[in-house]
């Protein structure tokens, strides 16, 4: 089960964040699988950002329906922009789902995508020393109100949202 959890030390996201930004960290354990603990970090944010989980890509889809008409980046457009190729061969702009990549090192990739209201960045993360874990760590950088605002209507969700994908995902 996914817990909320602590920025790792040394991800690289907290040269990303500000002291102002949101800030969100999820783990959950990864004890026994060698799979999930030696696959390339972009395979690995494909299996846990991709997972078929039914309820959310319907809420995704109302979310885009809502974001649309404001002006808002939609996941479904984003997507749209994705490459065919294989999550190993991806690099620095390419896409994992809707997430732009931003980095990938051999223990962490950063996504996310910047918009008028708010720039987010995701960073998942795997320890391999001690308790093997993975971590979520969402951080958003808020432009203007609506960028508040949109992060206060979504944010019960996306805690729902980040367990339910890195339990599916790992599982």
């Amino acid at each position: 089960m996914a817990i909320r959890d602590k920025l790792p030390e040394d991800s690289l996201l907290n040269a990303y964040r500000a002291a102002d930004d949101f800030l969100d960290t999820y783990s959950i354990p990864i004890p026994g699988r060698e799979d999930l603990l030696t696959a390339d970090m972009r395979v690995l944010a494909e299996r846990i950002l991709t997972a078929d989980i039914g309820w959310i890509s319907a809420l995704m889809k109302f979310r885009d329906k809502l974001a649309g008409l404001i002006g808002m980046k939609t996941t479904q457009a984003l997507a749209q922009e994705q490459t065919a190729a294989a999550a190993a061969g991806k690099g620095v702009g390419d896409r994992v789902g809707f997430f732009k990549i931003y980095s990938v090192s051999e223990n962490e990739i950063i996504l996310g995508e910047n918009d008028w209201h708010q720039d987010f960045r995701l960073s998942l993360y795997r320890q391999r020393q001690g308790e093997a874990r993975i971590f979520a760590s969402t951080c958003c950088k808020r432009h203007n109100l609506a960028g508040h605002a949109y992060l206060a209507l979504i944010l019960p969700f996306h805690k729902m949202i980040v367990k339910t994908m890195l339990a599916r995902g790992t599982a």
